[in-house]
């Protein structure tokens, strides 16, 4: 049971998990970390060479424990089974490069620390978004500008002046937990020095908006600043919800000047300069263990990469359930896991146009909805129903001028929607017999188009050049995410903060890093789920030496 204790936080005061969890919020906005301290440990860790460490996945997760090993001097290879790295943080081309198209990050923010730490910050360049976001609904069209949650507070006063205070008691809740975020936290003392995140940390987004407003058109627009974790309000954790939304609020969305899969790729770069190995095209069916120690991994082809410490990438169901001997976990800790479920997933339209838009529409990421219950929105996001369900329109060429070729546009359009719909097509699909999904899939394209047309880009439809569509299940094709989750296990509050599976698993020398571990699901957050890990490992490795 202390095992559980460990791995789930099942068993702990609510001080003590209010104190860690606030700890990972803060650390993955802003990095907080004793790096001398893990420098030190790191160093201490000799031979180098008797800690080979292998890590499964190429996703940022996997690539950023990866870089933080190989920097330190640590031998580690990367074993990815698709031909590209990056996970969901990578680009293709399609009309013969005539365009480039984003999987993800589409915003991110706080990732300069950790490009900083790697040596890369000036390889991977940020820029900031010209507007924190557009929102179109039935009634209204705004605009949300940058660092400035002043003129947030002013705007929606305007537009709500009956919810005046309320929206400025509710932002300026979101801006007292980002300053608590930045402070360092005694469990002991967490309800007095801490007090918005105490007040937050057992209320759901629905519990805590309706403290201060209550019209449920500000409600659906404030749901739409915060971070898209594919939950209702009556299920997403107000912490999760706060956490995420304050520092792109006060700090601003920044997002990859080029493409992610130079971002990837650059990752890849440091890991190979310092020694590191990245295996494309090969896929680890085996962790290896012995008398409950991991001893490496046997890959598809039938080799063997002896391993310390094995950090898996891939998602937590794959890692336990199959590559893991059964027996190898405890029972207790299956059943644990067994209770999580994968997040939503999602649809993804891209579009490439003959024309420019750059200075014709508004707004690089728009969140578009048809109504105002929030509820309801999340049942047609489930259903797939595309005709009522939010979605998001990005404009990449209004992020930066030059994004796209003269006289190109383009554009991407993004629903989350559940899986239960695609799974009966799932068989036929890795048959290989596509028809009716793929009719299905186009059906979704073009009412996605329609829409589009009508609320964002009129005369779209004469534009386009280039249509390519993704959905659930090119992303279990591609990453081989259950369901084709898109941020791991959803954020639940049975699955959120200290409650959430931990990457040191009860395998020594077996971890995780990515979105189905800590802290969860986004671009900054796997890079600190990576970091973590590492930090974790030479904690670990350090006592032995110590």
């Amino acid at each position: 049971m202390k095992e559980m204790d460990r791995l789930f936080g099942s068993s702990i005061s609510r001080r003590s998990f209010i104190a860690a969890m606030a700890a990972g919020m803060a650390s993955a906005a802003m990095d907080c970390m004793d790096w001398t301290r893990i420098q030190a440990l790191a160093a201490a860790v000799e031979p180098k060479s008797a800690y080979p460490v292998v890590v499964i996945g190429a996703g940022m997760g996997g690539l950023t424990a990866a870089a933080y090993l190989a920097r330190s001097g640590f031998p580690v290879t990367v074993i990815e089974q698709h031909d590209t790295p990056g996970g969901y943080a990578t680009s293709f081309g399609r009309a013969g490069g005539e365009f480039v198209f984003e999987v993800s990050p589409h915003y991110t923010v706080g990732a300069a620390q950790y490009l900083e730490d790697l040596g890369i910050r000036d390889r991977v360049e940020l820029i900031a978004l010209p507007e924190y976001c557009r929102v179109v609904t039935p009634d209204y069209d705004l605009i949300f500008p940058q660092q400035n949650p002043g003129e947030i507070i002013k705007l929606l006063s305007e537009k709500f002046p009956q919810e005046a205070e309320g929206i400025r008691g509710l932002i300026g809740q979101l801006m007292s937990l980002f300053q608590e975020l930045r402070q360092p936290i005694d469990p002991k003392t967490i309800a007095s020095t801490h007090p918005t995140m105490w007040s937050m940390s057992n209320q759901t987004v629905a519990q805590f908006m309706n403290k201060y407003v209550q019209d449920s058109k500000l409600k659906a627009i404030l749901f739409a600043l915060g971070p898209a974790l594919g939950l209702p309000p009556s299920k997403l954790p107000a912490l999760a919800y706060a956490g995420g939304t304050a520092p792109y609020m006060v700090a601003g969305k920044v997002r990859i000047k080029g493409h992610a899969r130079d971002a990837s790729l650059v990752f890849v770069d440091v890991i190979q300069r310092r020694g590191g190995r990245v295996i494309l095209k090969t896929e680890v069916e085996t962790i290896l263990t012995k008398e409950g120690s991991v001893v490496g991994v046997k890959t598809a082809d039938g080799k063997t990469h002896a391993a310390k410490a094995v950090v898996s990438n891939a998602s937590a169901p794959a890692t336990f359930e199959k590559m893991l001997a059964p027996g190898v976990l405890p029972d207790g800790y299956m059943a644990k896991l067994r209770t999580c479920r994968p997040s939503i997933s999602s649809i993804k339209v891209w579009l490439g146009l003959k024309e420019e838009l750059r200075g014709r529409i508004r707004g690089y990421q728009i969140a578009v909805a048809e109504g105002y219950d929030l509820e309801a929105s999340h049942g047609a996001s489930l259903a797939v129903d595309a005709s009522k369900a939010p979605f998001g329109v990005f404009v990449y060429d209004n992020a930066y001028p030059g994004y796209s070729k003269p006289g190109k546009s383009s554009v991407s359009l993004v629903m989350l929607c559940g899986y239960e719909p695609w799974r009966k097509f799932e068989a036929d699909y890795f048959a290989g017999r596509k028809e009716a999904y793929q009719k299905e899939k186009d059906r979704i394209t073009q009412m996605l188009i329609e829409r589009t047309e009508a609320r964002v880009i009129a005369g779209l439809k004469s534009m386009i050049e280039v249509v390519d569509a993704a959905t659930p299940l090119t992303n279990m094709t591609y990453t081989r995410n259950p369901e084709g989750a898109i941020v791991g296990y959803e954020s639940s509050m049975s699955n959120f903060g200290m409650t959430r599976i931990k990457n040191r698993t009860p395998v020594k020398g077996l971890y995780l890093a990515g979105h189905w571990g800590e802290p969860g699901g986004g671009f900054v957050t796997v890079m600190k789920s990576g970091q973590s890990t590492f930090k974790m490992m030479m904690e670990d490795w350090g006592q032995k030496t110590g």
